[in-house]
């Protein structure tokens, strides 16, 4: 088959997310995968280029794409940027419809005209599924996105991809609801996966690696690999360091240093930010890993990407109760109801990382979470639309 992504993420930057992995997982068994991620905008592009990740999307827009790991990564750019096109419903239609493609190879470089699907996750895309007429439309929503932006116009974008669609997805049972509230369908829940063999893999870090430094020894180290945004409660994260002085935290991601920085703790330490296929290397060096989510309420959908990817490597979780992960069926995944019991999910968590035969049987439910599975998984439901 022939498969496009039209995605709100592109591959290559700080995270690696659902649709770069599924998109990987359907090129491995031979489909033929194109991912195409939200386009930048002309009035953004002058200030961002000194940005390395902005200078090679702006050079996969110039040449029409990149082929990474059997997929061809494709970067369209766009007059206006969305926070001004989405006043009107012909400019937020204008964004993606008139979109700006390879001066190489012009609209064929998005590969939309003769592929057999296309699998839509970001709802700013509205104008390019409003022109689609042959191709199947998956709508796969990932997040509550007008909480999550803070954009009630993404809820109008939305409704008009899900009239649209042949088949919706979403990856959490509160997206599900919301999207049926929306438009009174059936809407299928694949939830977010792992790429089991990366995490459960036992490669070496690179010697002189700076995570060969880290405080601590490996039995008392609590792993944060994330965002540093409004949907990380900071403050309950340095509550509980502040709890448990006799144990290390280590923060991981694109503002690592400066979150650690601000807490002023001794037992508070970032690396910064650390590559994919650094992560596991990194995982196996703590004892327990740690999603602590705050209240904002865009966090209600999340199907959190690291929940599996900590069981992949061996690590018992320690996050706030949300009602997406009350749904999980995991013996060593220890949810706190309330932000100050978080201290007490990450002392439990701890006392779960001694039991080898419950982390085993963690880490096989996670192999049952494979990005491999949900691919096939979401084939299926297109088959039967």
């Amino acid at each position: 088959m022939k498969l496009v992504f039209l995605s709100h993420t592109a591959f290559g930057g700080a995270f690696v997310v659902g649709s770069h992995q599924l998109a990987k997982a359907l090129a491995r068994v031979g489909h033929e995968v194109t991912h195409v991620s939200a386009p930048l905008s002309l009035p953004q592009l002058g200030l961002l280029l000194r940005q390395p990740v902005v200078r090679r999307r702006f050079h996969r827009w110039w040449r029409g794409g990149e082929i990474i790991d059997g997929v061809r990564h494709v970067a369209p750019m766009t007059l206006l940027p969305w926070h001004l096109a989405r006043h009107t419903a012909s400019l937020a239609g204008s964004y993606s419809r008139r979109i700006l493609t390879s001066p190489r190879q012009g609209l064929g470089s998005l590969g939309l005209d003769d592929a057999d699907a296309i699998i839509l996750d970001d709802p700013r895309f509205v104008g390019l599924a409003s022109r689609l007429s042959r191709s199947q439309l998956i709508y796969r929503a990932t997040d509550l996105y007008a909480q999550m932006r803070r954009d009630p116009t993404l809820d109008d974008a939305e409704r008009l991809v899900c009239e649209r669609a042949d088949a919706l997805i979403a990856t959490s049972e509160p997206v599900a609801s919301h999207l049926r509230q929306m438009i009174g369908r059936d809407v299928h829940v694949i939830t977010n996966g792992v790429e089991f063999s990366h995490f459960a893999g036992t490669q070496p870090s690179r010697a002189g690696s700076p995570l060969d430094m880290l405080p601590g020894t490996r039995g008392n180290r609590a792993l944060y690999v994330g965002s540093f945004d409004r949907r990380l409660d900071e403050q309950m994260l340095a509550q509980t360091a502040r709890e448990m002085p006799e144990m290390q935290f280590i923060l991981v991601g694109p503002g690592g240093r400066a979150a650690a920085a601000s807490m002023m703790l001794r037992n508070v330490y970032s690396p910064g930010a650390v590559d994919y296929g650094s992560l596991p290397s990194l995982m196996r060096q703590c004892a327990v890993g740690l999603l602590p989510m705050s209240r904002d309420p865009s966090n209600d959908g999340r199907s959190p990407m690291k929940l599996f990817e900590y069981v992949a490597a061996g690590l018992p979780v320690a996050a706030t109760g949300t009602a997406e992960l009350r749904r999980v069926e995991l013996t060593t995944l220890c949810l706190a109801p309330e932000p100050g019991t978080f201290a007490s999910a990450v002392r439990q968590a701890f006392r779960c990382a001694s039991d080898q035969s419950m982390l085993d049987a963690a880490r096989t439910r996670a192999q049952g979470e494979d990005w491999s599975i949900k691919a096939q998984t979401l084939l299926r439901v297109a088959a039967t639309h």
